[in-house]
């Protein structure tokens, strides 16, 4: 090997570093261990027939992947830690290395970001190989976004200029000489058909994804301790042993449950939509988005489990990632799993619990230099490691982030790419959410990912919305251009779209269900205390259900003190529950709730007074209920909270937070920060003359009602005008908040002409949901 090619230093500290071959050999080594692990078939497929041309595609796609750190072979870079380069490179190479050397107490690094010059470099080099344009542009911005963001045409120019920086042509031969020799030390041909090579832009995010994974690996010191200057040929065969127990450390054991739901569940009898749930999956053979619709209690999220399971077995996918909307259902739910999991006896296949207050694990990882340690490596071992995990539960915020314009938004969606990806409570995401959800459908879809989305109250024209954003990824046409999904107005039901066709299927309703009637009240706000005292002395379990903290306090304190007056014997618990409770707390009374009101529950004689955290999640049995106005759909979802496990005679939900006036309803100050006041308009006007629901029975035609055209539900007379002021402030938020949602976004795939516009304006990660609450006291 060529001394040029073993002068560069690629990490260093302590007094010790690490050659930029080395660092190369063991990237292009766990590339090629973790390309199964971490791309689904259809990415990993795709990308591999790109390179088929060239013959051993695995091997150059491992290499290029090593290859990401080529633009440190540079002054710019080496001049980071001009001494070290100095002692190695031969004077001519040192002299351009001193002339850009970082200036001795400088914090602020002013050198050409090595990602563009690695950019720069392999467009170059592999036109001169014979690729072609789009082909060369692709590959060299794949490799050189591996910080994140992709490099567009603006600054790759810019780096161009920078002659100091990059070394002009002395430096792009020994770059060269150097990929020449990496290329042999690989057991590569320097002479191949590169005119024939082609990448997709989804095959593209795969490649990224491997690059940057895989260099993140390759800088833990653990596993790859610094080399110094060994002998190439020798290293090249010792960082494949380093490699391979490096990737066997990461325990990504694929998650292999059995696929029936008498053998996950054996303690259960099926109900009808588990049992139709099994029968679409038992012989599916490709890609599915399936929606599973149906009241609570019916056994959605078994059902939605054991899809995956059968999907992950017939599709040869590595697990499921579960996507829950709060971080306490993501609690509930990673107990679920991990109870699931001992039961089957798996204890290779670890449940990752994955949102922003998962624990995190720091590790050591390489140096670029001693004041700036590899920020993304660090990253990777403390956050985005967990992403990888085969069988892994979490927010759906965590599947989001890889819709949005954001750093390394390839490696999350690479990571849910070999996964079945089930989204809980479909139905809970506002417009802005729902936007960007779409957006991730889409790419899904496009990535051949089989997603399994659960609701009890869809809107026909928001399912139409989910197929249509899937099937356009799979099918690569726009939404619009996908087919219209038969109207099905059966219920409970289960819809199943491919590539050929969507399928709605009607599913019977179990026994606790059928037939199922919740009687209707309702309660002025001055009556809410009497009404809970009396129904706790009459049937003992009782929820009310406030939509903003500060009434759920008042409530509280009213309650408190009425119940301090009575006899000790008459005195019902009093609980608490809410979103800005401290986290410890919060868990505490959660376990209590569980304990008291979950299935096989002590029942005791108890009122809980909470916020919208009991709508989702919290598996919890009452006999009666009070909850303040909310859309159809949030009122039916706290309704389910009512003989969830048993019937006892008749469940009772109260409405309050609502005053009729000649002018129409009013509600609470600050109700307009947390729902729509016309879609509040619309639920009470179909509601407020009811005296009974049958949930189950009336769930379609409530929703689809109150979300459907406009002629659904007809205004009350006299609430014209306060009725169209509502109805054009629906409009304009609407409409505010999927701009919103679009600036956040990914490019649709189809549209997408250069990997530098999907990090392009780049966005936060973390603006998955708009901040929505009162001005004072905040919601759950």
């Amino acid at each position: 090997m060529r001394a040029h090619s073993l002068a560069a230093w690629a990490k260093a500290a302590g007094g010790r570093y690490h050659p930029l071959v080395c660092h190369v050999l063991d990237t292009a080594a766990v590339a090629e261990r973790l390309i199964g692990k971490l791309l689904g078939p259809q990415c990993f497929a795709e990308l591999r027939a790109g390179f088929e041309p060239l013959g051993n595609p695995d091997g150059w796609i491992a290499t290029l992947c090593g290859l990401h750190d080529l633009g440190k072979y540079s002054p710019a870079f080496q001049g980071l830690k001009a001494d070290l380069a100095a002692d190695h490179f031969p004077e001519r190479a040192a002299a351009d290395v001193k002339a850009v050397r970082k200036p001795a107490g400088l914090k602020q690094r002013v050198d050409t970001p090595h990602g563009l010059l690695t950019a720069m470099h392999l467009k170059d080099m592999l036109l001169r190989w014979g690729a072609t344009q789009e082909t060369a542009e692709i590959i060299a911005v794949a490799l050189g976004g591996h910080h994140g963001y992709f490099p567009d045409g603006s600054a790759l120019r810019q780096a161009r200029r920078e002659i100091n920086h990059h070394g002009g042509p002395a430096w792009e031969g020994w770059r060269d000489s150097f990929v020449k020799d990496i290329v042999t030390l690989r057991g590569l041909p320097l002479d191949a058909a590169w005119e024939k090579v082609h990448m997709s832009a989804a095959a593209a995010v795969g490649f990224a994804a491997l690059a940057s994974v895989s260099d993140w690996i390759a800088s833990n010191t653990g596993d790859f301790p610094y080399a110094d200057a060994p002998d190439p040929a020798t290293y090249a065969n010792e960082t494949q042993r380093l490699a391979t127990e490096a990737v066997r450390n990461l325990e990504l054991h694929p998650w292999t449950p059995p696929t029936t739901f008498a053998e996950l569940f054996p303690a259960d009898s099926p109900r009808p939509v588990q049992v139709l749930v099994e029968h679409i999956t038992a012989d599916r053979d490709e890609p599915a988005l399936i929606i599973i619709e149906a009241p609570t209690g019916e056994g959605k999220s078994k059902a939605g489990l054991q899809a995956a399971a059968a999907l992950v077995h017939r599709l040869n996918l590595i697990g499921a990632y579960v996507a829950m909307p709060t971080q306490a259902t993501s609690n509930q739910m990673l107990t679920e799993v991990q109870d699931l999991q001992k039961r089957l006896g798996d204890n290779r296949t670890i449940v990752q619990l994955i949102h922003s207050a998962a624990n995190e694990y720091p590790t050591d990882v390489g140096r670029d230099d001693p004041d700036d340690s590899d920020v993304q490596a660090q990253k990777w071992f403390t956050r985005k490691k967990s992403l990888l995990t085969p069988l892994g539960v979490g927010t759906v915020d965590q599947a989001m982030k890889g819709a949005i314009r954001s750093g390394h938004f390839f490696v999350r969606l690479a990571a849910l790419s070999g996964k079945v990806v089930v989204i809980d409570e479909v139905h809970a995401y506002d417009t802005y959410m729902s936007t960007i959800l779409d957006r991730l459908l889409t790419w899904l879809g496009r990535l051949g990912t089989s997603v399994v989305m659960l609701s009890a109250t869809l809107p026909a024209s928001r399912r139409e919305e989910l197929i249509r954003a899937w099937q356009s990824g799979l099918l690569r046409s726009l939404p619009r251009e996908t087919p219209a999904p038969e109207p099905h107005l059966g219920y409970p039901r289960v819809t199943v779209a491919g590539k050929a066709s969507v399928m709605s299927l009607d599913t019977g309703l179990s026994d606790l269900n059928a037939g199922r009637k919740i009687r209707l009240a309702h309660v002025p706000d001055e009556d809410i205390a009497d009404w809970a005292l009396d129904r706790a002395a009459d049937s003992g379990c009782v929820a009310i259900v406030h939509n903003l903290v500060r009434r759920a306090e008042a409530t509280y304190t009213t309650l408190e003190k009425r119940i301090a007056a009575l006899p000790p014997h008459e005195r019902p618990r009093l609980i608490a529950i809410n979103g800005p409770m401290p986290t410890g707390e919060r868990k505490a009374v959660e376990a209590d709730l569980r304990a008291f009101f979950g299935k096989n529950g002590t029942r005791p004689r108890a009122i809980v007074v909470a916020t919208q955290v009991l709508e989702h999640g919290l598996d919890l049995d009452f006999d009666a209920m009070l909850s303040d106005l909310s859309p159809i759909d949030r009122l039916i979802q706290r309704a389910g909270r009512l003989h969830r496990f048993s019937r006892r005679g008749e469940p009772v939900l109260a409405i309050a937070g609502v005053e009729d006036t000649d002018a129409g309803p009013r509600f609470p100050a600050y109700l307009d920060r947390i729902y729509a006041p016309m879609t509040l308009m619309r639920t009470w006007a179909l509601l407020r003359e009811r005296t009974a629901l049958e949930p189950a029975v009336e769930v379609t035609e409530l929703i689809d009602a109150v979300y459907g055209p406009d002629e659904a539900i007809p205004c009350p007379a006299k609430w014209e005008e306060s009725w169209r002021t509502a109805a054009e402030k629906l409009t304009r938020e609407r409409q505010k908040n999927e701009r919103d949602g679009r600036v956040m976004y990914l490019p649709h795939p189809i549209a997408v002409t250069h990997l530098g516009e999907l990090t392009r304006h780049g966005k936060s990660a973390r603006q998955t949901r708009q901040q929505k609450g009162e001005k004072r006291g905040g919601v759950s």
